[in-house]
């Protein structure tokens, strides 16, 4: 292909992606709190996840980074920042504000909170990927969260990464804060008004799609995507029954592997894409999953595959909630949801790194 012709295939990707992209944030300007859409001054630059090294084989044994603050007892979800240099994201789920806090991977202290603009119906993940308008990296929020099975509609946040070089840092408590007046607003819907619980997403660092993993307690789980382009939609009227979001497409399972555990320690809890596309980790309560792909459409069925590597969840992560890359690659970062009776009793989450060998 010639150097013209790509150049003018990626300027139409780009006019696509984006004006959809405007279109999404649109539709958040619908709902309750007309939230004013995000707008972009001249062409957005084509952003693309940097590359990283994989990891070839993992230690046994999992290192305690730090305590993180009480506030997080109740994380959900982590990703690592590609914006922000020992960073990562973390959310807390149902009946919490809702925000995205950044949490530094070295002591575990909330270094800013980010403040979205919506509620938080039951925030269950997070990931870090292109924004819908290709112009720098977004964090993704995962508003999937349905234990009772009655959400007809599921919403999947993003907003710019903040950097946090920029900001200034409260006096009071040395954390910096940043409230959205706008935020990407992706309403969807699941085929054939089937109602799964879904607790872990992951971008695809092309920005082709979103992948969503059900949580199940089961030997086996559905994969459900999101493809790109983002479609234009029409404006929601704030109503959860509005038939105007967008369909997901059910795309293929995933079986958990018997030595997992039981049916409990099977269920999926969190997911993180490799910034290469050719790993995918799947947390689930009992362990560590980590497959391998050369192409990450792979990803979208994992019927019949094995895992590459299967760690046991680290000690003290009973209620195993989250997993994420770290932003160099070379090792995974994982955190557990602090039960009831120790939370009261004043422990918090601990931040597990399991460091790796590195490939190529």
């Amino acid at each position: 292909m010639s150097d013209s012709i790509a150049g003018s295939s990626r300027l139409r990707l780009l006019s696509v992606v984006a004006v959809a992209g405007l279109a999404l944030c649109g539709f958040s300007c619908e709902r309750a709190r007309r939230i004013t859409p995000i707008v972009r001054v001249g062409v957005p630059s084509l952003f693309g996840m940097p590359g990283r090294p994989v990891c070839e084989g993992t230690a046994d044994t999992a290192i305690d980074v730090a305590a993180v603050d009480a506030d997080l007892r109740e994380v959900s979800g982590i990703a690592a920042s590609q914006a922000n240099t020992g960073l990562v994201w973390m959310l807390k789920d149902a009946g919490n504000a809702a925000e995205v806090s950044g949490v530094s991977a070295d002591d575990g202290s909330t270094r800013i909170v980010v403040g979205l603009p919506v509620d938080n119906i039951d925030f269950e993940d997070v990931a870090v990927g292109p924004c819908p308008d290709l112009s720098s990296p977004c964090v993704f929020v995962a508003d999937t969260g349905d234990n009772d099975a009655t959400r007809a509609v599921i919403f999947i946040y993003a907003f710019p990464e903040p950097e946090l070089a920029t900001l200034k840092p409260d006096d009071g408590t040395g954390i910096a804060r940043v409230d959205l007046t706008a935020v990407w607003t992706m309403p969807l819907i699941y085929p054939d008004n089937i109602r799964p619980d879904v607790e872990a997403i992951a971008v695809l660092p092309d920005a082709t799609a979103l992948i969503l993993f059900e949580k199940a307690e089961a030997a086996s789980a559905r994969i459900f995507t999101y493809r790109a382009p983002w479609t234009t939609l029409t404006p929601l009227d704030g109503a959860d029954d509005n038939d105007a979001a967008r369909v997901v497409e059910l795309t293929g399972s995933i079986t958990v592997p018997a030595s997992v555990g039981n049916d409990e320690d099977r269920r999926i809890t969190g997911a993180s894409m490799h910034w290469s596309g050719t790993r995918l980790l799947i947390r689930t309560t009992g362990a560590l999953l980590e497959y391998a792909a050369t192409d990450p459409a792979s990803f979208f069925d994992l019927l019949g595959r094995a895992p590459r590597q299967q760690v046991v969840s680290p000690a003290g992560e009973e209620q195993g909630e989250a997993i994420t890359h770290d932003d160099a690659g070379t090792g995974w970062l994982s955190i557990s949801e602090v039960k009831t009776k120790k939370a009261k009793a004043g422990e918090t989450p601990v931040l597990h790194k399991i460091p790796c060998v590195v490939g190529n």
